[in-house]
């Protein structure tokens, strides 16, 4: 695409904290931006059917006062503007040439736009029934905007759904961010990373479990969790815990392998980032796992809710390590090969002039 766009992208909310999916939202502002597009992001405090327990002129000037119109967890290119609106209306979203969005219920707010505002893009990262909403998150798949998904599985559903086959826009990963440096060859096999969640659908109880089994079979092993939440405390000695770690390649690079035991994921960040820097990756058999799981190729795939087939497959990583290796470098290659930015962001451009 040679001629530069004006990109609204629209956020449901002000993310205090990192989340994946508004993480991708920002590379992908950072992304257009450097090819020169013009983008606006705007984060919403008002939330959709979600009552405001404050009054929203002053939860905007507190946001403002934190200064997270741009978060400090993540740095974004210097031309991004970005802002915290009331609410998304006509009066809040300046005119522009593409709207992009992510949420469900954002989907109904930003259907409500003029038209002068730009296209309608709807990026679907998860599917987002989690409070018992199915109906509205139905609904939001009907609605005229371009529907994009992030994974395959979500492409079906939206299918099934909806009687249209969405746009497929695959995540990518940070490869100057997220790269090998200590050569998987030189990490010593007993060491194990892991997401450490209180959020139930990360499935952390069956994983914690799982690594409590096998260390009553490896008395060698250690192992890794990172959090953006608290240390529960009565951890033993063999783990350490990261509290909101600023360094995760480091992290994944002392690490042999990443385990994500999680029991629904939209697409799965953290896996493909440790895959990236050279961890052989053990994760649940679903949908936001298998756009990059091949098993026994590029990953190893584990019963969901099933510590003991995850303690066995664990096990099999640390005693072959010609296997563990094995599926690194294929993991990795995979990786490098299909979800870089380069490309998600290459398709998308093709997909904004297209159906503009």
């Amino acid at each position: 695409m040679t001629n530069s766009m004006k990109v609204n992208i629209i956020l449901p909310f002000v993310a205090t904290k990192p989340i994946g999916g508004i993480k991708i939202m920002y590379q992908y502002a950072n992304e257009l931006a450097k090819r020169n597009h013009l983008v606006t992001i705007y984060h919403s405090a008002t939330r959709y059917e979600r009552p405001n327990f404050l009054p929203v002129a002053l939860r905007v000037l507190l946001f403002k006062l934190k200064n997270q119109e741009k978060p400090s967890w993540f740095q974004f290119h210097e031309s991004v503007e970005s802002r915290i609106v009331a609410d998304v209306t006509n009066s809040t979203i300046k005119d522009g040439d593409v709207v992009f969005s992510t949420w469900w219920g954002l989907a109904f707010m930003v259907d409500k736009l003029s038209p002068s505002k730009g296209n309608k893009f709807n990026l679907i990262q998860d599917y987002e029934i989690w409070k018992g909403n199915t109906e509205l998150v139905h609904q939001s798949y009907h609605l005229p905007s371009v529907h994009l998904v992030i994974a395959r599985y979500l492409s079906k559903l939206l299918e099934d759904v909806s009687g249209k086959r969405p746009l497929y826009l695959p995540n990518a990963i940070d490869l100057d961010k997220f790269k090998i440096e200590i050569d998987p060859e030189k990490r010593s096999d007993a060491t194990i990373c892991m997401l450490y969640s209180e959020e139930p659908r990360k499935g952390t109880s069956f994983g914690m479990d799982a690594l409590y089994k096998l260390k009553k079979l490896r008395s060698d092993l250690k192992i890794e969790l990172f959090s953006i939440f608290k240390n529960p405390g009565n951890l033993p000695e063999w783990i350490t815990f990261n509290y909101k770690p600023t360094d995760l390649r480091a992290l994944y690079n002392r690490n042999a392998i990443f385990f994500s035991p999680s029991l629904g994921e939209g697409w799965a960040l953290p896996p493909a980032e440790a895959m990236a820097c050279g961890c052989a990756v053990v994760c649940t058999d679903i949908g936001g796992h298998h756009d990059y799981s091949i098993d026994g190729e590029t990953v190893l795939l584990v019963q969901v809710k099933n510590p003991e087939d995850m303690t066995e497959k664990l096990l099999k990583l640390i005693e072959d390590r010609e296997r563990r290796l094995s599926i690194s470098r294929n993991g990795t290659n995979f990786l490098l090969d299909n979800f870089n930015w380069q490309l998600s962001v290459n398709l998308l451009e093709e997909y904004f002039e297209k159906y503009s």
